[in-house]
């Protein structure tokens, strides 16, 4: 079945993104604020490649719909990068399955589904596993990790774009709703860049930055548009709830990365945490997947 194939490729991809993503804002571009710029412009030009590739279609009120998904994708696009600025990759990655419980939240208030007892099981094991990530010692107390907050809403906004966009594959095919979600990234890129801040940030990105470095951000921008289109696909293909199940493998692949990122690139890739800090973070990611999985 491809669409299995396709919902394990998505967050195989994504986890590698998640770790260039962490080295680009801390040790090239050295900040988050100009990096969603680099987000629209390399959604935009992909997403006019996969309009004319869809031959031109006019999805008319649900286009409108569908950008304004984009549009609020860009905003979590904000949150993350602020967030993998202050925390590591494995635990971005693991955070981001929290996306899960603000669909399913999403979902009970707008679309009006009904949450069983395995859903509630699941909700819990998920806010309960991501909070526990999150804790961090300081000074002998127990405090949450600063990504934690601007984690908790770009899953917001991530959560607010898939469920509109969950509505739109009823009646659309992938490669439209990819188009017309792009054009929204850009639009929301657009609004960013009214920030004077962020105009500044990037202008300074792009001069002190190298021609190799620029091409990496690029590079690694693709890649995210790329991990989209195969969720997309898979979604298209299969089962929503079990194809979105299938991205909370994410944090395992996230973690098998930075081991190896370590090992063959040392001085560029710090070593992740071992022994007993890698088993709590296996397990804590191990009780994502189930909750993910109760929630579907």
């Amino acid at each position: 079945m491809s669409w299995i194939l396709y919902g394990v490729a998505s967050p195989a991809v994504f986890a590698a993104v998640n770790h260039l993503d962490a080295h680009i804002v801390n040790k090239q571009v050295k900040g988050p604020e100009a990096m969603p710029l680099y987000t629209a412009i390399v959604v935009f030009v992909l997403s006019v490649v996969a309009f004319l590739a869809a031959g031109l279609p006019n999805l008319g009120l649900s286009g409108v719909v569908i950008t304004l998904s984009g549009f609020i994708l860009m905003m979590a696009y904000v949150f993350y990068f602020r967030a993998i600025a202050v925390g590591d990759a494995a635990f971005v990655a693991a955070m981001i399955q929290v996306s899960a419980l603000f669909t399913l939240v999403l979902s009970v208030v707008f679309l009006h589904e009904r949450l069983s007892a395995s859903r509630w099981i699941g909700f819990f094991l998920i806010m309960g596993a991501a909070i526990a990530l999150s804790l961090k010692s300081v000074d002998g107390k127990l405090r949450l990790g600063k990504a934690f907050w601007p984690m908790m809403m770009a899953n917001l906004c991530w959560a607010a774009a898939a469920v509109i966009v969950k509505q739109a594959f009823a009646t659309r095919t992938f490669l439209p709703i990819l188009a017309y979600e792009g054009f929204g990234v850009a639009l929301g890129g657009v609004a960013i860049a009214s920030s004077r801040t962020v105009r500044q940030a990037f202008r300074t990105s792009i001069r002190e930055s190298g021609r190799r470095v620029i091409l990496l951000v690029f590079a690694n921008e693709g890649l995210s548009f790329l991990g989209k289109a195969l969720f997309f696909l898979g979604i298209s293909l299969g089962p929503v709830a079990i194809v979105s199940a299938l991205g909370g493998v994410q944090p395992f692949f996230s973690i098998g990365y930075g081991y190896v990122l370590a090992f063959f690139l040392p001085q560029v890739f710090p070593k992740p945490e071992g022994g007993r800090d890698l088993l709590q973070r296996l397990f804590l990611s191990g009780l994502l997947v189930a909750g993910i999985w109760l929630c579907r």
